[in-house]
């Protein structure tokens, strides 16, 4: 299990699953409005220039996460 927020650009396309949040409660219930729920499976797609947002697919829906909302997601490899 590692953060969401150290995956690598190489894991492009990887298919990962949400184990849990930690961090700031207001951080983690943003998460969870935006449809981001313990369990769920998303796929890493890529990352931005100069460590920006992180874009990240689930469903038929992407979302693009700052370092502080990666930080508080939890994930592993499935």
């Amino acid at each position: 299990m590692t953060l969401l927020s150290y995956v690598e650009t190489h894991t492009s396309h990887a298919d990962l699953e949400i184990v849990d949040f930690n961090g700031a409660a207001m951080v983690c219930e943003r998460l969870h409005e935006m449809g981001l729920h313990r369990g769920q499976k998303i796929r890493f797609v890529g990352r931005a220039p100069l460590k920006g947002p992180l874009l990240i697919q689930f469903g038929t829906s992407f979302l693009a996460l700052r370092a502080e909302e990666a930080q508080c997601t939890l994930i592993q490899t499935r």
